[in-house]
């Protein structure tokens, strides 16, 4: 199925998971991967702006959009093990690859795990997985902490789905609405909260903050990458309005990541891609030689 915007719609069952998928234009093939709790449909501007120039293949990742929200599998390894196989399905030896927010934390993963598929990558509002502890780190997350307070309200069991998926949803509408800087899409905001009404997907989404975000974040910051060279020529871009970490601590060095370079976008904060894409459709254009 095709909208006017150019961008079709289909299913495909891999690694025991149904996912749905869209795509859009025709050439040098770009996998893009969401945030929370988000679906592929952020990345549908973007998609139309590129699509004159290459495939776009944006899924919804497992447990979100309309994808199936199974009970387990919300882990890293996992989403990779989907990822890969859904690349094989496609008939895709080699992507592009842009990542958004937790779909930037696996994208990471799937670069060091598996570099063979991946040729330049796109990072969105998270930075290469090698922060080093200092002091505008530090002063940083106790700015960062008092605004974070829902990661872990969300990871608790029971209670976290239910905020989520109940009443008038005020946890899913905080989590869009604290951390922009510019109106997100009315249409898409109503379409991320209303998926979370699905018990199925509000549990997936708990499990998600448990499985990947929190562990990823601390991950990071514990060095457990640390040895683990990042060679994917690489691009993290990051709001110029997002206030979540220091500027100053995003950087880093090149025995870990030789070939990644950081820029920081003018007219958005953590939701870049829905505030401003625009701006990040010609980077990744820029940057991937589109």
């Amino acid at each position: 199925m095709t909208d006017l915007t150019g961008i079709r719609s289909s299913s495909v069952t891999v690694n025991g998971l149904r996912i749905h998928v869209t795509d859009a234009g025709t050439g040098t093939p770009v996998l893009l991967l969401h945030g929370f709790p988000e679906s592929s449909r952020e990345w549908a501007p973007v998609m139309t702006a590129l699509s004159d120039r290459a495939r776009l293949v944006a899924p919804d990742l497992r447990g979100a959009g309309e994808t199936d929200a199974p009970n387990a599998g919300y882990d890293s390894e996992t989403v990779q093990r989907d990822l890969i196989a859904l690349l094989d399905e496609l008939g895709l030896a080699r992507v592009d690859l842009v990542a958004h927010d937790w779909g930037a934390i696996v994208g990471f993963d799937l670069c060091l795990s598996h570099p063979d598929r991946v040729r330049n990558y796109v990072a969105v509002a998270v930075p290469a997985p090698y922060l080093r502890m200092n002091r505008a780190l530090a002063l940083g997350l106790m700015k960062a902490l008092p605004h974070l307070w829902f990661q872990w309200v969300v990871a608790m069991p029971g209670l976290g789905p239910a905020l989520l998926s109940r009443g008038r949803q005020r946890l899913a509408h905080y989590i869009l609405d604290a951390f922009k800087t510019r109106p997100l899409p009315a249409a898409d905001v109503a379409a991320y909260v209303e998926a979370l009404r699905d018990p199925a997907r509000a549990r997936a989404a708990s499990k998600l903050y448990r499985g990947i975000i929190l562990p990823g974040f601390m991950k990071a910051v514990n060095g457990a990458y640390r040895g683990r060279v990042l060679e994917t020529r690489t691009l993290v871009l990051f709001g110029a309005d997002d206030r979540l970490l220091p500027k100053d601590a995003l950087h880093v060095g090149r025995d870990d990541a030789p070939h990644t370079t950081l820029e920081f976008v003018p007219g958005g904060g953590h939701y870049l891609v829905d505030e401003n894409p625009a701006e990040v459709a010609r980077r990744i254009g820029d940057f991937l030689r589109l």
